[in-house]
């Protein structure tokens, strides 16, 4: 199981962080080193052993686990370390968070807290993997370039509640995400939550494996084995632990391999 540490004791010179920004910098986040180093782990664990599969989903239980966070963090972690050709897909149209991830509130570091934090700036109206579905766009018009060359990014764009489960199990989707094949070295699909909507179960066939995000301290174990349950149908990766607090004292710390 990897666990995501929200707090690190030290930080080893290898843990640097990764910024990920589309192309007119509009959108953008930085992700901080001790959690790239632990994802960095992950993924050479499974590409050395030839477990990495084309296609990742990440999915969770519950709503607001973490799964756009993590797949984005994934993605330039993947690109930035390999020199592939890498590609987020969010096929979350229940609730959206790749963009919002991208575009989180301004810092308070280095100055005094006085009311609330202020919000984030609007998001852009951004067409998705929606309209290139209902032939509103190409799928070139939607894709969002960013600072790392092989990487790119796929918003969900805009569905109703009607049209969610007709475009989950369209085999227009389906022929879409063998494009995305074709054109990048892996795909890396963000879904919604598994026990949230039906259409996950559908979604997560789309991958060759998924990856389930568990946040620390939050989703209750039985809601774990439900959803491992449901999605039994695709090869499970492993457990990602996200926001995982360690109190490891750093003089400990410093003597545990960071890589």
């Amino acid at each position: 199981m990897l666990k995501l540490r929200k707090n690190a004791a030290a930080v080893a010179p290898s843990e640097l962080p990764l910024a990920i920004e589309v192309a007119d910098s509009t959108l953008r986040r930085v992700f901080a080193g001790p959690q790239v180093s632990q994802l960095r782990r992950m993924l050479t664990d499974l590409f050395v052993s030839q477990r990495l599969p084309n296609r990742i989903g990440f999915a969770s239980a519950l709503r607001g686990e973490g799964v756009s966070y993590i797949t984005l963090a994934s993605a330039v972690t993947l690109a930035h370390d390999t020199g592939k050709r890498v590609c987020a897909v969010e096929l979350n149209w229940l609730a959206p968070g790749m963009l919002a991830n991208l575009n989180p509130p301004p810092s308070l570091a280095g100055r005094k807290r006085r009311g609330p934090a202020p919000p984030p700036a609007p998001l852009p109206a951004l067409p998705g993997i929606a309209e290139v579905l209902r032939g509103k766009a190409s799928l070139d018009e939607v894709l969002l370039a960013t600072n790392h060359a092989g990487l790119w990014l796929l918003p969900a764009g805009t569905a109703t509640i009607e049209q969610r489960p007709l475009l989950a199990r369209s085999a227009e989707l389906r022929a879409l995400i063998d494009t995305l094949s074709e054109r990048f070295d892996y795909v890396l699909l963000d879904l919604p939550a598994v026990l949230e909507v039906s259409d996950t179960l559908a979604l997560a066939a789309l991958a060759d494996a998924c990856a389930l995000v568990v946040r620390h301290g939050v989703t209750p174990i039985t809601d774990v084995q439900r959803a491992l349950s449901d999605i039994q149908h695709v090869p499970v990766l492993g457990v990602i632990l996200n926001q995982a607090h360690i109190a490891t004292p750093r003089w400990i710390h410093r003597l545990i391999p960071q890589e």
